[in-house]
Formats: structure tokens, sequence, C-alpha cells
């Protein structure tokens, strides 16, 4: 592992922007050194700091790395990023349709106010990979924050660690109109009871939110948002003092395609903005999939709620104990099939089934042969089919009626003996 730091504001790919002429190698931790290098090709170091190296080489801190389009930086050390200024260690500032990646993981942050690791400052697209995690400390710091209306990809875990109620700590913090996707789980702190400010994601802004894993409230919140459209593709559970999920202050829309399932003390999602009269405009959750309750707390808490046909139960507790789960009609729950009911006799649990198989009473069915729950009773004698043939023989078009006008012996030899020859 070497230092290496840039003497210039310039290209990566520049020779002239680094200390001893050569560009950084793949183990090399890479500095800034005050100054703004900008990322202009695809390259990889063990990691990139702003920091200050007391010792020699004496390094400064600030500065900080910036992508051209197309960029692609991947940073191979357990901790990707380390930041010892405000200005933002690594920083997309383009216009789209602009793009720019990173590759690497940060997992933990220096406790100061206005520190980010990784900042969306453009209108383009910035897609990381890794894991991210927002440590300890009383700042207002930010692994990856967003100001611009851009676009911003995650592809990893998101959690929080922290243990102070005093600051802001967020692993992602969104403050503009941008679009967010995240590709992996929301975990929240376990560590203090902070209702709002130490979220793992905080979206203060109309932003888009949209998130393809599990969300986990604890002692912070999972998500906390304000006024923003968040769409949610997994399950959502409530923390031990916070809900997995807060919405205050203007109202959302919220969408998830999972289950919601309180903990004992916390709903999984929880909208604390006015329900008088602003409910009818207040913020709605639409939801795709089995709510649970826990404890007589509902699983989820709004002004307006929508459910779809994906649907099917919602668990509740009963007064005197124990759990009562709620069917949607048709739900499958062990019943027979109609073919194997008698027909007319409605069942199911809203009586939304109906029989379709059809039993012959047992006067019509031979003695002795099981029959619906008893034994057929008719007893055939050869008197009955004598008499259902004379009552049926001569029907028309029967046998019977075929036969009477055909010759016999008697017929034959009268008409024979009638011939004068």
């Amino acid at each position: 592992m070497a230092l290496r730091y840039a003497v210039a504001t310039g290209n990566w790919s520049n020779t002239a922007t680094w200390d001893g002429g050569t560009l950084p190698t793949t183990s090399d931790d890479v500095f800034s050194n005050g100054f703004t290098v900008t990322i202009d090709g695809t390259f990889t170091v063990l990691s990139i700091r702003n920091t200050l190296n007391a010792a020699a080489p004496i390094i400064v801190a600030g500065g900080q790395f910036r992508y051209a389009n197309g960029g692609n930086l991947t940073c191979t050390a357990a901790q990707a990023i380390f930041a010892g200024s405000t200005t933002p260690v690594l920083e997309m500032t383009l216009a789209s349709p602009n793009t720019a990646i990173f590759n690497g993981s940060v997992l933990t942050l220096t406790n100061t106010n206005n520190f980010n690791a990784i900042k969306l400052s453009g209108t383009g697209t910035l897609t990381c990979t890794g894991n991210y995690t927002v440590d300890n400390g009383s700042a207002t710091k930010q692994i990856i924050y967003v100001t611009s209306t851009g676009t911003l990809n995650v592809i990893g875990n998101l959690s929080s660690t922290v243990s102070s109620a005093a600051g802001s700590a967020n692993t992602l913090r969104i403050d503009a109109n941008a679009t967010v996707n995240v590709t992996g789980d929301i975990t929240a702190s376990s560590g203090v009871i902070n209702a709002g400010g130490s979220a793992t994601i905080i979206c203060n802004s109309n932003s888009t939110l949209n998130v393809t894993g599990n969300i986990t409230g604890s002692a912070t919140l999972g998500i906390y948002t304000i006024g923003s459209t968040v769409n949610i593709i997994g399950s959502i559970t409530g923390g031990t003092s916070v809900s997995g999920l807060l919405n205050n202050t203007s109202a959302a829309t919220i969408s998830l395609t999972g289950v919601a399932t309180s903990s004992a003390t916390q709903p999984a999602i929880n909208v604390s903005i006015a329900y008088t009269t602003a409910a009818a405009s207040g913020t709605l959750v639409k939801i795709s999939g089995n709510p649970v309750n826990a404890n007589g707390l509902m699983a989820i808490i709004a002004p307006r709620i929508t459910i779809d046909t994906a649907t099917s139960s919602w668990l509740f507790q009963i007064s005197t104990g124990g759990n009562r789960t709620l069917y949607a009609a048709g739900v499958a729950l062990g019943n027979p099939a109609t073919s194997n009911v008698r027909f007319g006799t409605t069942y199911g649990a809203s009586s939304e089934l109906t029989g379709t198989l059809r039993v012959p009473s047992p006067s019509n069915v031979l003695s002795g042969v099981l029959t619906d729950n008893t034994t057929g009773t008719l007893l055939m004698t050869p008197a009955d089919f004598w008499n259902y043939l004379i009552s049926s023989g001569f029907t028309a078009n029967s046998i019977g009626d075929r036969l009477q006008n055909a010759s016999t012996v008697a017929t034959t030899g009268g008409q024979i003996a009638s011939y004068n020859i």
C-alpha cells in the first residue's frame, strides 16, 4: 500500500496531476490534497480521501474527486472513502444525460458537521454499488447526499449504527426532487431513540424513492419522508421505539408491494400528519400484500389506505386473546371444491362459494348402493321392467313402434295364400 496524492487540479488520467508523475495503482490510497481531480476514465485504487496526512508526505485536507461523463471509479478497500473536509470527497456535478459509476463501500464517517462522502449535485445519473453505513456521532453528516434533481442508483444495503440523539446522521439524505432507486435492505439503528433526524434514509423534498428490499425499523427510522413518493417492493417491520417508515409534515404517496408488520410497540408505516380536515387529501398508503398487526397495534396508520387484489388477508388481534385473520372473498382456506359440494349450498369465509354437485335421491338409487350419506332404496322387480316396456314400448320411433308393422310368419303366409296363381 502506498500513499498517492494530487499535486495539481486536473484529470485523473494526466500523469502531471500526481506526485511522482505516474498514475495511482490498485494498491494505493489516493488523496486529493486540496485539489480537484476529475475522474475521466475507469480507474481502480484502494481508497480515496480528502483528509490530512501530517507525517511525510505532508498532505493537506480538502479538495475532492469529481466525475467527467462516463467516469468509473472502483475502491477495493473495506472502507472506500475517508472524509476530512466539508467538501464532499466524491461528487457528481454533471447535467443529464451524463452518467458516472462508483464501486465501493463506506462504513464509517468522521464525526464532523456537514461532512459527506458522496454527493449528487447535478441532474445526471450516478450509480453506486456497495454497502453504506452511517456510524456513531452527534454531527449532521451523510454518507450519500442528494441536492439536485438527478438520478441516484444505489445497489447495496443501507444501515445505521448511530447512538446519539443529537444531530442528523443519515446514510442517504435527499434534499431535492430527485429520483433515487435503492436495491438492497434498509436497516435502522438500535443505539438511540431518534424519531426523525437520524433515519437511515431521509427524504426532505418531493422526491421519488424506489426501494427493492426490506425495511427494518429499530430505535431510529428506516425511512423518514416529507411529501415524497415512496415505492417499496419488499417488507416493512416496525421498530422498538419508532416505526419502520414515518411520514410527517407534508402528504406523501407510499406504495408497498409486500408485507407490513407492526412490532409489539410500533407500526410498520406511520403517517403522523393531520387526520381531521386534511384527511381527504392526506397521505395515501397503497398496499399490495398482507398486513400483520401485532399486540393490537395496526401495521399501517394513515388517513387513507387502499388495497389491491394481491391483498388477500389482514391479521388482527381478538379482544379476548388470540389472533383472527380477515380474508378476502375467494381465498383458498382449505375449502372443498365447488364440484364436491351439494348443488345450491353456499359456503366459504364470506359465503361466496356455491356447490355444483348434483346428488340423486336415495329413491332413485338401487337398494344398498351408497349415495350421499345413506344408501339407495330402489327395488326393481320383473314386473317393473315389463311395465316399463309396456308404458314406453310404443312411443314414437321406439323399437315397439318400429316392430309393430314388421312382417311375421303368420302375416307373410297369409299374404302368399291370398295370391291366385
